[in-house]
């Protein structure tokens, strides 16, 4: 099994890729109806605790790291270009330009890079069990040019990723690393290992492109592998996921979990604990589903 890919014993990775889709529809459309740092950061815990328990460790510091980067810059962002707020905690100035750090920046950025990290680890998530047999079947019946595509480029991207590494190690027997040097050497190194692996992805992409016309592809409707039949179990998590998401949405149309103003951000209110709780069990739903599932089976 890929690091990257879900185990195909578990009950997320059995349900069919329909009723898988709409739970990260549903997922991502929650990502962005909220914006109170409570809840993002709730949202962030559990989809992070989600990823634990479906992706071994390497993969966890992997994306951590990755995603935390990406979360730091969009921080400090925030805190430079948002000088606005009441509350003022620290100012510093240099001539004419001052730098002030207010309450409000910080709570803003931690709220806008909470979010983005969520995104990232959904969309791992999203890509470690819809995988490409999965995309296939969705999308061939509606657009299978588009269908082909996405598969293709996604094939690419994994193949680009694997040579990359592999380039990487190669270099290092001959005691080229790649870290190694001052910024305009390890740019140099870099570019001389980008131009092998476009070059080479240019004549795979031509390769590919024969087979295809070859085979006749577009003559007639592409015939599917892999076979998915929906089950009881995906009607049931279907079910409680779509009513799940149906309160959490009608909670946000009541202006629950939403701060319009964050000077006036409120931090006692019951109702974004209640909320915070329910988007827990909303994402917690695969693995109550893997317990359920664990139980049935035995």
């Amino acid at each position: 099994m890929q690091a990257g890919v879900v185990s195909e014993l578990s009950f997320f990775n059995q349900l069919h890729p329909l009723t898988a889709a709409c739970y990260f529809i549903e997922l991502f459309t929650l990502l962005l109806l909220f914006n109170h740092i409570l809840l993002t950061a709730t949202m962030f815990i559990s989809i992070l605790a989600v990823c634990s328990w479906y992706f071994e460790p390497r993969k966890i510091r992997q994306m951590v790291v990755g995603s935390g980067t990406l979360m730091l810059m969009i921080m400090v962002f925030n805190l430079l270009l948002n000088q606005t707020g009441r509350h003022v905690l620290w100012t510093w100035q240099i001539g004419s330009v001052q730098f002030r750090l207010t309450e409000t920046a910080i709570i803003y950025g931690c709220s806008m890079a909470l979010s983005l990290g969520a995104m990232i680890l959904t969309f791992v998530l999203f890509n470690g069990i819809i995988t490409i047999p999965k995309l296939s079947y969705l999308l061939f019946p509606v657009v299978p040019r588009l269908a082909m595509l996405l598969t293709i480029s996604l094939r690419l991207v994994e193949l680009f990723i694997q040579k990359m590494g592999r380039l990487a190690r190669f270099q290092k027997n001959r005691n080229v690393v790649l870290t190694e040097g001052n910024f305009h050497q390890r740019l140099q190194k870099m570019g001389q290992l980008l131009r092998i692996v476009l070059i080479d992805a240019v004549s795979e992409a031509m390769e590919t492109a024969v087979l295809m016309e070859a085979r006749g592809f577009g003559a007639k409707r592409r015939s599917q592998y892999q076979r998915f039949q929906f089950q009881m179990m995906d009607g049931a998590f279907l079910l409680g996921s779509t009513a799940l998401f149906g309160v959490l949405v009608g909670r946000r149309l009541e202006h629950w979990g939403w701060a319009t103003n964050v000077m006036t951000l409120q931090w006692q209110l019951p109702h974004d604990w209640l909320l915070a709780g329910l988007l827990i069990v909303f994402m917690a739903l695969p693995i109550i589903g893997e317990g359920g599932y664990r139980v049935w089976t035995n």
